[in-house]
């Protein structure tokens, strides 16, 4: 401690230990809230990926039921055309005859008013009752020419076999003589691309994606999105050769994971800054506070004895430590002030101590002798009042802070026989003890104190009756001391203020003792019986004017485990 408190100064500006902490703080923050960034982002990216291949399944599976769906709507509206022999005449008519001759056929052929021969009529019919219909092309077996017809244009037109091309998002639907099975052509019907679209959309939410519908003839019936990337596609083949291929673009993955990244790192980076800011705003205040408190130390270990450390600029344990340390200077202060004092006084204490011990020696010699010099002059009465004012005297300047119960009553006895020698004839007393009690522990001074209270303000000189008694005897469980006079008593009022004194358990000492030398005396009894004896003990006291004082104290016996 002394080393660095000597270098401290020459080495103050070098790099502290807190700068060191914060530093080590510092980089377990930044590993931590960089691991938890890249944890989310991670996180991000994979719940990224597994929504895209969910939403892609998703999309797959609805747009190959809506295949299979339009298929089989276009499979029955094809077989509608040519579901009976008279719509089969009415193609066949149509393709053979010229267009004026095939009206006259119309209105020569004889039909049932429920069956339609015109393929005029049949087509008008489909669009009609079909809204996904957007074209219809009849391809007949052996024919030069095809039919074509668009929504917009219903009765349609014939054009050469050789160039016709089916459009791409219609259904090749084969059909068949359904009396003798025989195959007919093939009815292709255009279905809108919008229902695939609205399917799709319905899907996929707001995720981007990929559809891709090719026929069993390698030709691409509908597509939405980018072609390039098919590593990641999805696909699915329907029951008539139809394939469909569903996929979410990679850039919606990798572009969404770098943008939530890139805000998830900016944010941490914020929050790093904030809390480095903070953290280094900290402990430079407690710095500030451990360096004032070094500083001080120091300067007081060099002499500056009285200097002290500042309280106003400290805060938590820091205060706590200035404090104590302020507390234990100013003992210390004091301390070396007291030694010093005592250095200075140790002669004279010296030189008292020798004479305390000198001094009552001298007087037990001189009572003693004044003794011995009554007997020799017959003065018998003289020398037993001699004899009990030293052994008085000598009980009242022992150290011992308890007796028995015999020489406590037997200091009382020597006590009542000086003051009685002065009234021979008109105070008398009375001392009993039980011979169990005798070597019974009380504190000292504990009874002496109550018959004093009776000689100094109890005794009626007027009379000739005056009498004070101790009894101690041993009750079932307890031991029971009275102490009895016939004297003056108290008033109410002063009684009053003795037992409400004497209720107490607990004690604040003052320096007042003007006029309560009587009152005073008791409490003092109380008191130390109550330290003594604790709750075990009790005291009461009944007195009248003119009637004396009765002091009962009871002792509990101790409980024995």
């Amino acid at each position: 401690m002394k080393t660095f408190m000597k270098n401290w100064r020459p080495n103050r500006m070098k790099q502290f230990w807190l700068h060191s902490l914060l530093r080590t703080y510092s980089w377990v923050m930044i590993v931590i809230i960089a691991s938890f960034a890249l944890l989310i982002s991670y996180v991000n990216w994979d719940n990224r990926e597994k929504e895209a291949e969910h939403v892609s399944q998703r999309v797959l599976t609805r747009t190959v039921s809506e295949v299979e769906y339009y298929y089989r709507e276009s499979a029955r509206l094809a077989q509608d055309l040519v579901e009976n022999q008279a719509r089969i005449e009415g193609i066949y008519k149509y393709f053979s005859l010229s267009t004026p001759d095939y009206f006259y056929w119309q209105l020569e052929r004889k039909a049932s008013p429920y069956i339609s021969v015109s393929i005029y009529e049949n087509i008008d019919d489909l669009y009609v009752r079909n809204d996904f219909v957007t074209g219809v092309a009849i391809v007949l077996q052996d024919s030069t020419e095809v039919y074509v017809s668009k929504r917009d244009n219903r009765s349609g037109y014939k054009v050469p076999a050789e160039g016709f091309k089916p459009e791409a998002n219609s259904f090749a639907i084969p059909v068949s003589d359904p009396v003798s099975d025989l195959p007919l052509g093939v009815i292709y019907i255009s279905v809108t691309s919008d229902v695939f679209y609205k399917a799709i959309d319905n899907t996929r939410g707001t995720i981007p994606i990929a559809v891709t519908i090719t026929s069993p003839f390698e030709t691409d019936m509908f597509h939405l999105g980018e072609k390039s990337d098919r590593e990641n596609w999805l696909l699915a083949v329907t029951s008539h050769g139809y394939q469909v291929q569903v996929a979410v673009p990679r850039d919606y993955v990798l572009s969404g994971s770098i943008a939530s990244s890139g805000i998830i790192l900016a944010l941490s980076a914020l929050f790093i800054v904030i809390l480095y800011a903070t953290l280094k705003k900290t402990f430079s205040k407690y710095q500030a506070q451990v360096v004032d408190l070094v500083e001080t130390i120091h300067d007081i270990a060099q002499g500056e004895q009285g200097k002290r450390i500042d309280l106003t600029k400290k805060d938590q344990e820091l205060l706590l430590i200035a404090e104590t340390t302020n507390d234990m200077l100013d003992r210390l202060e004091r301390n070396i002030h007291d030694i010093y004092q005592l250095e200075l006084s140790q002669k004279d204490a010296n030189m008292r101590a020798l004479q305390a011990q000198i001094n009552p020696h001298f007087m037990y010699n001189t009572l003693e002798f004044l003794r011995m010099y009554a007997v020799m002059a017959d003065q018998n009465e003289l020398a037993d009042i001699i004899y009990e004012f030293s052994s008085l005297l000598r009980n009242n300047i022992s150290d011992e802070r308890e007796t028995t119960l015999k020489q406590e009553v037997e200091f009382c006895r020597k006590y009542s026989y000086l003051c009685m020698v002065r009234y021979p004839k008109s105070i008398a007393y009375g001392f009993k003890i039980d011979p169990k009690l005798k070597e019974m522990r009380i504190p000292k001074f504990t009874l002496q104190p109550l018959v004093e209270n009776y000689f100094a303000h109890g005794v009626d000189h007027r009379r000739t009756d005056n009498v004070i008694s101790i009894k101690a005897l041993k009750q079932e469980g307890y031991v029971e001391i009275l102490v009895v006079d016939n004297g003056r008593g108290m008033s109410a009022e002063k009684l009053a203020e003795i037992q409400t004194k004497l209720a107490q358990r607990t004690f604040e000492h003052t320096v007042d003792y003007s006029g309560k030398r009587q009152s005073i005396g008791i409490v003092n009894v109380h008191e130390r019986f109550v330290l003594y004896f604790g709750d075990r003990y009790n005291i009461s006291v009944e007195s009248m004017e003119h009637q004396g004082v009765r002091y009962r104290i009871t002792i509990q016996d101790e409980e024995k485990g």
